[in-house]
């Protein structure tokens, strides 16, 4: 089944981060950094499956290009404060239902729908897991691709080179784009993960497969629970015993002996998150039972639509037979009488019966279409919502997970202001989250 993912980062030099090191990791390239005078090597990385460099169609209609280390380094060179964005990442789940092209040819096309909207270059690296990363639990379904954006609008110089020129508007601080008679930076985010979520299902659509939602759980009204978040502690910790686990497994597996690996966690956190996934398996499982019981019900409006149907068709072959006996006393009394310039009554009755037989046949049709009709619209809504409720399990989640990392909030004790950061969480909404967290006695 599909799974809605769709987020957004920036990357930073307030975070250590570099434009040039981070396209090479995702690229699997060497590339040097002209900024930092460093070369990054990760031409060996596995698990890439293509990196391309996406242009806006205004560049790519007129054959501009550019190679991945010029980009990159041009984006470093257009910033000058040290803190600054140097570029934007979209990472977005790919079914793992559709094959290497068809997934390949999704990501492109939402990669190209960035770059028209925004005026600027998209850098789009499709990603599987690796044989080692499956082996420590990974999900080899896992197919995922990194969308990395210039910050900067994309445009010809006089010398037909590209440069990148003014900020994007998904750059701009929310009271700027309020300036520009835009919405704020958050509805900008929601807008986008709503444009995947229509490029994604037209393809999912064409294909028979399951399609996806970006809704929150709370507008479609689910109880979902978010986890906590693990930590690096934490996460080594339960990974590191996986492992364990995974080596005894091979150990018993070489004698010719069976092993059943333990994934019960050894943390706090993890333990917890183990009790909020069951408690929300569970509130799935209710709506699962809800949506059959549902499908139950429409079966059973069907069936009755179905056997009125049927009743009616037995009504009109009683009429039908009716309407021969009564034309065969006709003929009997034609023959009798054969009065033939007389107009016959029972012929006259006759062709009367044989409208009304017509009339309740095609009345018949227009109930049996009806019951067509409502039927597979039944089906199509039960389909949609089976498709939405196998959709939850991740993404309230991953926002609490995600919320109180230092790369996804404000500086405690630099007094960063929201607006400059519009894709982090500002200090009202941690001290939010964590009273939260600390309400329900959650800490590790």
């Amino acid at each position: 089944m599909a799974i809605f993912i769709a987020s957004t980062k920036s990357i930073s030099r307030g975070k250590g981060q570099s434009a040039v090191a981070s396209a090479s990791y995702r690229a699997g390239e060497k590339l040097e950094d002209k900024r930092y005078g460093k070369v990054h090597d990760y031409s060996k990385r596995y698990g890439v499956m293509s990196a391309d460099i996406i242009l806006p169609s205004s560049l790519k209609n007129i054959g501009a290009t550019i190679e991945r280390g010029e980009l990159w380094n041009k984006a470093e060179k257009a910033e000058n404060r040290k803190d600054a964005r140097v570029a934007r990442e979209w990472l977005v789940n790919l079914p793992h239902e559709l094959n290497k092209e068809q997934r390949k040819k999704l990501a492109h096309t939402f990669a190209q729908a960035l770059a028209d909207r925004y005026g600027v270059i998209a850098d789009c690296a499709i990603h599987k897991p690796t044989d080692k990363e499956i082996e420590r639990g990974a999900d080899a379904r896992n197919f995922h691709a990194h969308i990395m954006l210039t910050t900067r609008k994309a445009e010809l110089n006089d010398n037909n080179e590209i440069v990148l020129t003014d900020k994007s508007t998904a750059e701009l601080s929310d009271k700027k784009r309020r300036e520009i008679k835009l919405e704020r930076m958050s509805h900008e985010v929601k807008e986008v993960r709503q444009l995947w979520e229509r490029v994604a299902n037209e393809k999912l659509a064409e294909h028979g497969i399951e399609l996806i939602d970006s809704r929150s759980y709370k507008d479609r009204q689910l109880d979902i629970e978010p986890q906590l978040k693990m930590g690096s502690v934490a996460t080594k910790k339960e990974r590191d015993k996986y492992e364990r686990e995974l080596r005894k497994a091979k150990e018993a597996q070489k004698k010719g002996e069976h092993y059943e690996i333990d994934n019960t966690p050894v943390t706090v956190p993890g333990q917890i998150n183990a009790i909020i996934k069951e408690r929300n398996e569970l509130v799935f499982n209710s709506r699962k039972r809800e949506q059959k019981n549902d499908r139950l019900r429409t079966v059973e409006r069907a069936t009755k639509y179905i056997e009125n149907a049927t009743n009616n068709t037995v009504s009109v072959n009683q009429r039908i037979d009716e309407t021969k006996r009564q034309l065969e006393r006709a003929e009997r009394a034609i023959n009798n009488t054969a009065r033939t310039a007389t107009p016959n009554p029972l012929e006259q009755q006759y062709r009367a019966s044989v409208d009304r037989r017509e009339q309740a046949t095609a009345e018949l049709a227009r109930q049996q279409r009806r019951v067509d009709r409502e039927t597979r619209r039944a089906n199509l809504e039960d389909k949609r919502r089976s498709e939405r409720a196998e959709q939850l399990k991740l993404r309230l989640a991953h926002k609490l997970l995600t919320a109180t990392q230092q790369d996804n909030c404000l500086r405690p004790g630099f007094n960063d202001d929201p607006n400059d950061y519009p894709d982090k969480y500002d200090y009202r909404q941690i001290e939010v989250i964590k009273d939260f967290v600390t309400s329900l006695n959650l800490q590790s």
